[in-house]
């Protein structure tokens, strides 16, 4: 995320979606994310999301981030995840500090980074794909059930690797479906038949998700969507 000298400073919302981040600030000016300052050539760890944040970019800002898909982040790094959910703090790796140069070869050297990082620990990416691949219309004993797991193996999974509960992640699962169907304005107008065909019990259902994970009601968030 690179800004320019004229960049008029701006808030921007980001919706809870079940990721993990890691990200510094390469510039020289401190952008906020929920008021808090990010400081120059800090690294920072962005628990997985469950309500919405806001970041205010600055002129001449530079930020780096790395997006670790749901379950992902253990494969590389061990934290207590479930202590971390929501959390923004202070992540100091100085092997990772030393290739964040900003040229054209600094994916590369991520890359190798963390291919040559990758620990042998149960991972929940394929839990994750079955949920996604369901848009978050699923319960957790059907989740439990299609991959031969115990509720209780199945919890631990997921507060150990992601930091959030298998039903916080099916819900934060199908609110992202609500978000993309909201951006390419893929409804009829009415959250009610939505709500029904994303899996809600009701509207109000709906709307107090959508509340939840984005800070927005669905109305005030698809009239962001909407052509002017």
């Amino acid at each position: 995320m690179e800004t320019g000298a004229l960049y008029q400073p701006r808030e921007v919302r980001l919706y809870a979606d079940g990721t993990t981040d890691l990200f510094v600030n390469m510039g020289s000016n401190k952008p906020l994310l929920n008021n808090k300052p990010l400081l120059p050539g800090t690294i920072y760890f962005g628990g997985t999301m469950t309500a919405s944040s806001v970041i205010r970019r600055m002129p001449d800002s530079f930020m780096i981030g790395i997006r670790f898909k749901p379950g992902g982040f253990a494969f590389f790094y061990k934290l207590p995840l479930q202590e971390l959910a929501d959390e923004i703090i202070e992540f100091p790796d100085h092997f990772l500090s030393d290739l964040l140069d900003m040229d054209d070869l600094v994916t590369d050297r991520l890359d190798i980074f963390f291919t040559g990082k990758i620990k042998n620990t149960r991972n929940l990416l394929d839990l994750a794909k079955t949920v996604e691949n369901h848009k978050g219309i699923i319960t957790v004993d059907h989740l439990a059930e299609h991959h031969h797991l115990s509720n209780r193996t199945l919890e631990r999974l997921f507060n150990e690797h992601m930091g959030i509960s298998p039903k916080e992640f099916i819900k934060v699962t199908r609110f992202q479906q609500v978000l993309k169907r909201i951006r390419r304005k893929d409804f009829d107008e009415s959250f009610s038949q939505l709500a029904f065909e994303t899996g809600y019990y009701d509207h109000a259902h709906l709307t107090n998700e959508v509340k939840r994970y984005s800070g927005l009601s669905p109305t005030a968030l698809a009239s962001l969507y909407r052509p002017y």
